[in-house]
């Protein structure tokens, strides 16, 4: 049984800065190693047992902070030096590796700190770490505009995609590092820089896809566009003739604005036929439209829930997506009922994936050549039967090169491949899913290929070497930056050079 204290502290920074509202959720349970932390305003006796978005990385910390200013962030940083504690850094925990958690230690809670300023002049949005890109969103809407790029569901917290360098289904800019124009980062001494690419630009290019190892995003200024209105259009192929309708259709197509695809997991055309939905470009004038929430969630859950029953179920799915959903969801906006915003679009909730099953998701990610794409399906669908393992859904997105990030997935154009797995929580089914996956990783590979590390950490160190060559640099980095391995998670715990150095 989970029991909460919650107690409002202040520590004594210079001339008394405020540790803010802090809250200090602990558990009938040993503690931690930390067993009572003794500071100005009390003491923390026990300590949480929190997770992740995986449900398989329940881990012992000291404390969580919820921060609402700079100051509190500065006083929570004091007050882990002065007791030799680690810190992580967390908004919404959609990461499924431990990049948001480290054992014994203080884990910073973003999500207060949400502030959000628009400037429509200069085409920028300011942000706090913590804010969502929802909240984002419905700012930006209010004034005609839109994000150039963010994830594909709009829950996850700023700080959170920036630390993955997080893409979505605008592919043009790439992932998100190239609509950043600066960063406000507080380091592990309380000293706050400004980053960006041309202000302490090697601080900014470990910042992004940084895992929050070397310091706190406070605040980011992201580029905005206008909400224009898109055109959607769906065109069904077999997997094989991705690359060429690609090269043809959409690579050179500039009112292509946004694409993504969907593989078939029904048994009868497994991993062979495939969706491609293109946004394109539309001549209406652009005019204020809200944002309609998602409609028949329960419906999309039953949908979506009818590939855990088996191979029916995958063929009834797949189906009901192809003939049925285009008539059950169209858009409901009555003067243009063919059009939607581009907001609209990247507008996408996670209700639907809702469940009480006893069952947990688990997502994957691996960015191919496009010329390697017909063999890494191949070696994907082999992977799946031999080990049997259950495929939920198998998405595509196209990702832009990425120069800017130290940790860049995408160094060349890539084709992208999110793999949505469902397992039960049991010994058995993990190991069988992490044996696929290693295998995934090789096969990623050994077609130039990379895999995404905010995932779970079951690769081993020579095949993140493989696909990071640059991760000795990263880890050199972090001596440089944060010298007394401040910031930490399960991530740096387990691949990092300096994990028992606190």
């Amino acid at each position: 049984m989970i029991r909460s204290l919650i107690r409002k502290t202040s520590v004594a920074v210079g001339a008394s800065l405020l540790l803010g509202v802090a809250y200090v959720i602990y558990q009938n349970a040993a503690p931690p190693k930390v067993a009572k932390i003794n500071y100005d305003g009390g003491s923390i006796t026990q300590g949480v047992q929190i997770d992740d978005a995986s449900g398989l990385n329940k881990t012992w910390v000291s404390g969580v902070v919820h921060v609402d200013s700079e100051a509190s962030v500065r006083a929570a940083l004091t007050f882990a030096r002065h007791h030799h504690l680690k810190v992580s850094i967390a908004g919404k925990r959609h990461s499924m590796g431990g990049q948001t958690l480290v054992r014994d230690g203080l884990v910073l809670d973003m999500t207060r700190f949400n502030r959000i300023r628009v400037d429509k002049e200069h085409r920028v949005v300011t942000v706090q770490s913590g804010a969502t890109w929802v909240n984002i969103q419905d700012a930006l809407n209010r004034q005609g505009l839109a994000v150039k790029a963010m994830q594909s569901i709009s829950i996850f917290s700023v700080g959170g995609t920036l630390s993955v360098n997080g893409h979505g289904v605008a592919h043009r800019p790439g992932p998100i590092a190239s609509t950043v124009r600066s960063m406000k980062v507080m380091l592990a001494d309380g000293s706050i820089v400004r980053v960006s690419h041309d202000k302490n630009p090697e601080l900014f290019r470990l910042i992004i896809g940084g895992y929050g190892l070397f310091g706190v995003i406070l605040e980011a200024e992201l580029e905005v566009v206008d909400n224009a209105f898109l055109r959607h259009s769906t065109t069904y192929m077999n997997y094989t003739d991705l690359p060429h309708f690609y090269a043809r259709h959409i690579e050179q197509n500039s009112d292509v604005q946004m694409v993504y695809g969907r593989l078939s997991v029904s048994p009868d055309n497994f991993l062979k036929e495939m969706a491609i939905h293109s946004y394109l470009s539309a001549p209406e004038p652009l005019t204020y439209r809200p944002m309609y929430p998602e409609t028949r969630v329960w419906l999309k859950r039953l949908i979506f829930n009818l590939s855990k029953m088996g191979s029916s179920g995958r063929w009834m799915r797949w189906k009901l997506e192809k003939y049925v959903e285009p008539v059950l969801y169209r858009n409901p906006d009555r003067e243009y009922p063919h059009l939607e915003t581009r907001n609209q679009v990247m507008y996408g909730g996670m209700a639907f994936l809702d469940s009480r099953l006893p069952r947990t998701d688990i997502l994957q990610e691996y960015f191919i050549p496009p010329n390697q794409m017909v063999p890494f399906v191949d070696g994907l669908r082999d992977i799946v039967k031999r080990n049997h393992v259950n495929l939920l859904n198998a998405g595509f997105r196209v990702v832009h090169r990425d120069t800017i990030s130290v940790l860049s997935y995408a160094p060349q154009d890539r084709f992208a491949f999110v793999l949505y797995f469902n397992q039960k929580l049991t010994d058995d089914e993990s190991a069988r899913l992490t044996k696929a996956t290693q295998e995934l990783i090789n096969l990623a590979i050994s077609l130039d290929g990379t895999f995404y590390l905010p995932y779970q950490l079951v690769y081993t160190p020579a095949q993140l070497h493989a696909a990071y060559p640059s991760i000795n640099y990263f880890f050199s980095m972090k001596n440089k930056y944060d010298p007394d391995t401040r910031f930490s998670n399960l991530f740096y715990e387990h691949y990092g050079p300096n994990k028992n150095k606190l």
